[in-house]
């Protein structure tokens, strides 16, 4: 089974450092201190949170094609946010 891109961001790309960045901004985000929408450019992939519409945008820089992208849900992306590494 190929790893989806959620999947591939949190292992290659979401360190520690990266993890708490995504994190804070998310939990400001759902407390009204910071912006609902907001774009992350990291080495290989970009994240985009709406928390207006509820998801989050994952795109491989390195892959052009529909399978460079992958959404889902915030609620999703805070859930394995949480999950321990490895």
């Amino acid at each position: 089974m190929n790893a989806t891109l959620l999947d591939q961001f949190l292992a290659e790309e979401c360190t520690p450092h990266v993890r708490d960045l995504v994190r804070e901004a998310l939990d400001a985000g759902r407390s009204g201190a910071g912006p609902r929408r907001r774009r992350f450019e990291f080495n290989r992939f970009e994240v985009t949170f709406d928390l207006d519409e509820g998801d989050v945008l994952i795109e491989d820089v390195l892959d052009a094609t529909e399978a460079g992208a992958q959404r889902v849900s915030a609620a999703e992306f805070s859930a394995a946010l949480e999950k321990e590494p490895g």
